[in-house]
């Protein structure tokens, strides 16, 4: 990988006519850098299926509703999400809006698979790439949620390594956002963990489902950032492994 243009193949001959006049960096200190134009993920790439040592990330179908539901009902899992899903209808229309979301290219939803040698496949969850904007080459990765049972493992983790690495390899982006809610301390707590940069609060951001005002907390992972955050994330996987 190119450590001026952060990218493979290097575009750096076919950009440097377009540097000159340019600093080399802005008043915050960040590099002023430049990059191919292609937009990513093109059409035929919303569809993607990820696999890691312990689950596999695949495309979210109408027919994952029931197992989304067996798992997905616990109140505690959508109490900070801006919309309540409590019921099989509600979780009928959580899975028909990805759906939908991702026929108009705005979304790449996944189920997560658990895939423990011996046992079936198992669905635990579901994350997904959202807000897409190829044009610019980022993605914010959110909606996810995993069954009680399987918080506190590796999967989350291991989910974030897949979809940071398909993002930022495959598809060449330049940034990765996530928002949470300023209450979900385990979220915000996980994302520094990782290497995530806190950017700001927005204030009085949404309305959740209950009435309440939230406030959204912004992080993001930039193509920069993604080696460091890359070795960080395989040494946590290999320090869970079990």
């Amino acid at each position: 990988m190119c450590q001026e243009c952060f990218l493979q193949p290097c575009y750096c001959g076919e950009m440097s006519d377009r540097k000159n006049g340019w600093p080399s960096a802005d008043v915050e200190g960040l590099s002023v850098r430049f990059t191919f134009r292609d937009p990513r993920p093109r059409p035929d790439e919303f569809t993607p299926t990820l696999h890691g040592e312990g689950i596999r990330l695949e495309p979210m179908r109408e027919d994952h509703l029931e197992e989304l539901s067996r798992i997905g009902l616990d109140p505690e899992i959508s109490r900070l999400m801006p919309k309540r899903l409590e019921t099989r209808e509600d979780m009928a229309g959580y899975v028909q809006e990805a759906l939908v979301a991702r026929q108009s290219l705005r979304a790449i939803p996944f189920v997560t698979v658990l895939t423990e040698p011996g046992s079936p496949p198992l669905v635990v969850g579901t994350t997904r790439f959202l807000g897409i904007d190829a044009a610019n080459r980022r993605m914010e990765i959110g909606a996810t949620w995993i069954g009680s049972k399987w918080q506190r493992t590796r999967v989350n983790t291991e989910a974030k390594y897949l979809m940071l690495r398909h993002a930022f390899e495959t598809l060449q982006c330049i940034r990765i956002e996530f928002k949470t809610d300023s209450l979900n301390e385990r979220s915000r707590a996980a994302l520094t963990r990782i290497g995530a940069v806190q950017e700001g609060v927005f204030r009085n951001h949404l309305i959740t489902a209950d009435g309440r005002i939230r406030h959204s907390v912004f992080f993001s992972i930039t193509d920069v950032d993604w080696p460091g955050i890359k070795v960080r994330l395989e040494g946590m996987l290999k320090g869970r492994h079990s």
